[in-house]
């Protein structure tokens, strides 16, 4: 490249119109974007920031938004400040390693990429009055084309729009408006306005967690933002809000899974120093309480996506100064592929700007993905905190577990989806065992609940009293496997947990049924020892369903019951180790 400036043939390096219009496609999301001229408004220093995003129609008459205003109470801009304000490159910060921003580029970019104007008003005492500069891309193109130079005119007088004028605070501060904003239209970045709003409100919940959990007050639209902690270590965060709502006043507030005292505190796995560079970056792990966990395959349904616990499925959060500048997964760093039950587990990498280029920290302040010997170490630390995670996970869900066989037992699942496919088959002829139904019920109650009280095993009986089959794993001496009892059109079936097919086969499926994917056993192993413990206990529901086929199932079958029971234990002695 040639620097000769007297060349006729010579032109300008940057055509700046064109070059800010290419610019406009810098990849912002909405919340990304709006978190650029937060963090400015932090540095100025802001105790209150407020948002507010205006809705209109087009020509076409197609919904967006049309306006975008920022409010903050900081410090203000004296005049040869403001002025620079959407220059970009400018920076009072530039290149410093103390502060958030340095790079004087990302309120600027943020502002093109969704809108073609940018108003800036601002004074430093309350006495003075508010100062304005501005900048339009569709003027500055239009004067390019007829020759003429992009400037930032000084600050001036105009007026701040009047229905803005109510936002304004009482002393310092500053006002940023986005205007003609041209790439949100309804259906583009979300369905509906509702929509984008609730998406920049998590997404900001999150970015600045630190800052409102410190008392920093971030509002949008007139709603001042809880703290959003994907680690669940904040108290008086939005989740547990959502938390306690659930188990007070929603589905939860019966639930088994209900803490007491209401406490949502994730519990505690690894925090760990990182040195790099001469400086030091720090890893926390943790692992989201039982409140949350509750039982295996709860991580999808309502409660789990109010919470979003789908979106943390292997999601990092990258920290600096406080600011989370990235949320994403970081390819192969897991120590296995990201499983299923890792949605519950927390994970932050705080630093310092420092070590901006060891984590690829861009001048947008967008995205993070830590490199060479930081990615060894930090992939290092996962490989021990990722497992114990997964192991407390099963503990977890082991007592949750417990709890629920507490309630409806250890096959009530199972029992209940066989109630709905038992509609499109043959109703069963048995005449029925000598015994009072309801007595049945009572008595398999107190096999299944010992000494719980009387209320829970009513809640037990009224449960089952209308399934078709019911099914439990209970502890009674003999060596006969099985037990079957027909009453009132009812098969109640109870398997012996003392028979050795038991204690050797279905108690070890079991307990890797129970496991938690990626911690023990790989998901395939875990899934073939559930889909297993599925389909013996479905054989045994055939197996009485059959016997209820005929009129009178004890005289018929209860000495082949006896002896199956009886052979099975003695083959199993005798026969082992033959595969």
């Amino acid at each position: 490249m040639t620097t000769n400036t007297t060349a006729p043939s010579g032109v300008p390096v940057i055509l700046t119109g064109q070059a800010l219009r290419s610019l406009r496609d810098s990849g912002y999301s909405l919340p990304a974007a709006l978190g650029e001229v937060i963090d400015n408004s932090l540095e100025a220093n802001a105790n209150h920031i407020a948002v507010q995003m205006d809705e209109g129609t087009d020509l076409n008459g197609k919904r967006h938004v049309h306006r975008i205003s920022f409010v903050d109470d900081g410090d203000g801009m004296a005049d040869e400040v403001l002025q620079h304000y959407p220059q970009i490159g400018y920076s009072t910060r530039y290149m410093r390693t103390d502060t958030i921003g340095k790079f004087g580029v990302g309120a600027k970019l943020a502002a093109l990429n969704f809108g073609q104007r940018l108003d800036v008003w601002s004074r430093t005492a309350g006495s003075d009055p508010w100062r304005h500069v501005s900048f339009d891309l569709e003027e500055a193109t239009d004067a390019e084309a007829a020759g003429q130079q992009i400037v930032i005119a000084p600050p001036d007088g105009e007026s701040v729009p009047d229905d803005l004028v109510d936002l304004l605070p009482e002393g310092s501060g500053t006002l940023v408006v986005w205007s003609k904003v041209d790439r949100l239209e309804h259906g583009r970045r979300a369905k509906d306005f509702d929509g984008l709003r609730l998406d920049v409100e998590k997404e900001l919940s999150r970015i600045f967690r630190v800052f409102i959990n410190d008392g920093i007050d971030i509002s949008v639209n007139g709603l001042s933002l809880l703290p959003h902690d994907p680690l669940m270590t904040m108290r008086g965060t939005w989740a547990e809000d959502v938390l306690t709502k659930y188990y007070t006043k929603g589905d939860g507030k019966d639930s088994p899974y209900k803490p007491d005292p209401l406490d949502f505190t994730a519990e505690p796995i690894m925090r760990e120093e990182i040195n790099i560079g001469g400086h030091s970056a720090w890893l926390t792990v943790t692992l989201y309480p039982q409140a949350v966990t509750r039982s295996r395959g709860s991580g999808g349904d309502n409660l789990a996506k109010k919470l979003r616990i789908v979106e943390n499925l292997g999601a990092i959060s990258f920290m600096r100064m406080d600011r989370e500048i990235s949320y994403t997964n970081v390819p192969r760093i897991f120590p296995k592929a990201v499983q299923d039950p890792d949605r519950f587990i927390g994970i932050e990498v705080a630093f310092a700007p420092e070590l901006d280029d060891y984590f690829g920290v861009r001048n947008v302040k967008r995205g993070a993905e830590p490199h060479d010997e930081l990615r060894d170490k930090i992939k290092k630390l996962l490989a021990q905190a990722i497992p114990e995670a997964g192991n407390r996970l099963d503990e977890h869900w082991g007592k949750a577990q417990r709890k629920s066989r507490e309630h409806v037992g250890e096959h009530g699942a199972i029992a209940e989806a066989a109630a709905g496919a038992n509609r499109t088959m043959p109703k069963g002829r048995a005449k029925g065992d000598d015994a009072d139904p309801d007595q049945a019920l009572a008595d398999l109650a107190t096999d299944v609940l010992g000494d719980a009280p009387e209320k829970e095993k009513e809640t037990y009986v009224e449960k089952h009293k209308d399934l078709p089959f019911v099914i439990e794993s209970v502890d009674f001496p003999g060596k006969q496997f099985i037990d079957v009892l027909h009453v009132a059109g009812q098969v109640i079936i109870r398997i012996n947990t003392r028979h050795r097919f038991y204690r050797e086969m279905w108690q070890p499926l079991k307990d890797i049924a129970d496991s938690a994917p990626g911690a023990r056993y790989d998901r395939e192993v875990v899934r073939t020892a559930q889909r297993t413990i599925e389909t013996l206990t479905l054989l045994i529901i055939a197996y009485g369903k059959a016997e209820s086929m005929n009129d009178n199932p004890l005289e018929q079958y209860g000495e082949l019951r006896g002896h199956w029971g009886m052979f099975l234990e003695s083959l199993m002695t005798k026969v082992k180790d033959v595969l």
